[in-house]
């Protein structure tokens, strides 16, 4: 006897809007020293896991350029003009600026009545954290930061970390109490700092709400309307639909793979209840932004 699932394969008619570029502001395509921080805490049991089935940055390689691709809205410039931009500090919740003569101080902890920390996380990604009381939080401070050099300030030591290295530090331990009330626990903070240099980012233009992916090689006009969403079982085929749109995904690097899958699915989801309104900048960058159905 054969123990075979059967494979029910369909399309799906989706109905889309295309709106002028000159109606979305442009992104954000600039190449700045970027640094990746993490303040991990491997000795606490995790509380909560992350649940985002996409991460916000997804770096690759693409045309022998090193780019950093933040395809949902998460750059916080503050009131800095772009001229006053020394680079960009990336954790795992957070995109920040870091401007000339101004030390920046990374937000790693969220507090919402409990402090929640990091166990084990990733940069613009998942992270597993727990939550704690009575947590001191470690001064760290990005103090300046090059093409080829980031100076560091962490508990009052200085650490200069070179282009293309990381390196690991050891904070100050303290005793916290679990938020549980079981008692409590002795951690050691853990600054994990990565600096890759320079990278190509690509952000949504800073205060705009829509998504950013690349062309994935599409020409916006050449998309049809209501356009057929290949389905099995139910579900959006990502592979089967680029196929039919053209889209040749075994020319592109896996990162960007993951990107189109992320496209796919918040676009043409046949479950998702909004109207995808779409349009195309002259770079060939897409842009997403779901709306309410018209009533």
């Amino acid at each position: 006897m054969n123990d075979t699932t059967a494979t029910e394969s369909s399309t799906t008619e989706i109905s889309w809007r295309q709106s002028a570029r000159t109606d979305w502001l442009t992104p954000m395509v600039e190449t700045l020293p970027y640094v990746e921080l993490k303040l991990e805490h491997p000795n606490l049991d995790p509380t909560r896991y992350g649940e985002s089935f996409f991460p916000d940055a997804i770096p690759y390689e693409y045309d022998g350029g090193h780019r950093v691709f933040y395809w949902r809205p998460t750059l916080d410039t503050g009131t800095s003009e772009q001229p006053d931009w020394q680079g960009v500090c990336a954790t795992t919740d957070t995109l920040s600026v870091v401007e000339e003569g101004r030390p920046y101080t990374p937000d790693f902890v969220s507090r919402r009545g409990e402090t929640e920390v990091v166990v084990e996380g990733t940069v613009g990604g998942d992270s597993t954290t727990a939550f704690v009381r009575s947590y001191s939080v470690p001064d760290v401070r990005v103090r300046e930061v090059t093409a080829s050099r980031l100076e560091l300030l962490a508990d009052g030591t200085e650490y200069t970390v070179s282009s293309g290295t990381r390196r690991r530090v050891s904070l100050s331990e303290q005793t916290v109490e679990r938020a549980d009330g079981d008692g409590t626990v002795t951690v050691t903070p853990e600054l994990v700092v990565r600096f890759p240099g320079e990278r190509e980012l690509h952000h949504p233009a800073p205060g705009a709400e829509y998504q950013l992916f690349p062309s994935f090689g599409l020409d916006l006009d050449t998309i049809p309307n209501p356009v057929p969403v290949p389905t099995t079982n139910g579900e959006l085929d990502h592979a089967a639909f680029a196929t039919s749109l053209g889209v040749d995904l075994s020319d592109r690097p896996y990162p960007e793979r993951v990107l189109w899958q992320a496209f796919a699915y918040t676009a043409f989801d046949p479950y998702t209840a909004t109207v995808p309104r779409l349009t195309q900048f002259r770079t060939g960058h897409l842009a997403l932004l779901n709306s309410p159905p018209e009533q």
